[in-house]
């Protein structure tokens, strides 16, 4: 026996509405999401930080004055953990990168 659906006179206008906002709030939120903007601004910023460290890292490496404090912070940089790494394409984009600084 099948069970009688409320029909769409029996669902009231408040309820229709706040379901109407949910989807609308959660059709934006994947659309922001899937578009790769999201947070884009943030991640570049501190990236670059990141890579500035690299840079006076690789600077100082042969430095004995500094040569463990850079191995440490050398090896926190360059740690990747399960599941983490660049993103296809990207590894190929750092290394003629950095081809090109040399």
């Amino acid at each position: 026996a099948k069970k009688p659906t409320p029909s769409a006179a029996a669902v009231s206008p408040v309820k229709k509405s706040k379901s109407t906002e949910n989807i609308k709030m959660l059709e934006n939120a994947v659309v922001s999401t899937q578009s790769g903007h999201y947070g884009r601004g943030e991640r570049d910023f501190y990236f670059q930080k990141l890579r500035d460290i690299e840079v006076i890292c690789q600077d100082k490496a042969g430095d004995e004055t500094f040569s463990g404090f850079v191995d440490q912070i050398m090896e926190i940089l360059y740690a990747v953990e399960d599941g983490f790494g660049p993103a296809e394409g990207e590894e190929e984009a750092e290394e003629e990168e950095e081809q090109e600084v040399y």
